[in-house]
């Protein structure tokens, strides 16, 4: 099945809030994504969206990234149960990065949960690096989060990681 990048729109606002709250222990309200697509103009929101046969599409992984002078910082990433491992989170997050690099960001940074291995894994597949630790940085948990880098976003890889294969 074919997956669509697009930007994310109003439209898609349950389905993100499905998503993330169906990935994460502390997600994103509504309000959040809402104000990232209306308000926040240094906001990259996209979706991956799915073809279903005999129904409309469905919106399957969800990433929002800000822009901050030079900085691609990665807010949130997540997908549907029942479609990871299918590469989707690559996808997005390859685009999301290209995007950010034209315009105008020169390297990314993100926190990710320390028990979140398939993400660090992810993100190391992109190059991205370890560079410290926030401690207590999750409120519900007070679970710590890996502070990661990538050093500096290479539109050509990011462009073939967007379409493998």
């Amino acid at each position: 099945m074919r997956t669509i990048l697009r930007p994310m729109s109003l439209a898609d606002l349950d389905q993100v809030e499905e998503i993330d709250q169906l990935s994460f222990q502390m997600p994103w309200p509504k309000d959040a994504f809402l104000y990232e697509i209306k308000q926040n103009p240094k906001s990259l929101c996209w979706v991956a969206e799915r073809e279903v046969p005999d129904q409309a599409p469905i919106v399957v992984g969800t990433i929002v990234v800000w822009l901050v002078l030079e900085e691609a910082h990665i807010g949130t990433l997540a997908v549907r149960p029942g479609y990871r491992q299918e590469g989707i989170a690559q996808q997005l997050l390859a685009k999301a990065l290209l995007e950010a690099a034209q315009s105008g960001a020169e390297y990314a940074l993100l926190e990710v949960r320390v028990s979140n291995q398939a993400a660090q894994n992810l993100y190391k597949k992109f190059g991205f690096e370890v560079v410290g630790l926030r401690k207590g940085y999750y409120q519900d948990t007070r679970e710590d989060a890996v502070l990661m880098t990538l050093p500096e976003l290479h539109p050509k890889k990011l462009a073939d990681l967007v379409n493998p294969g």
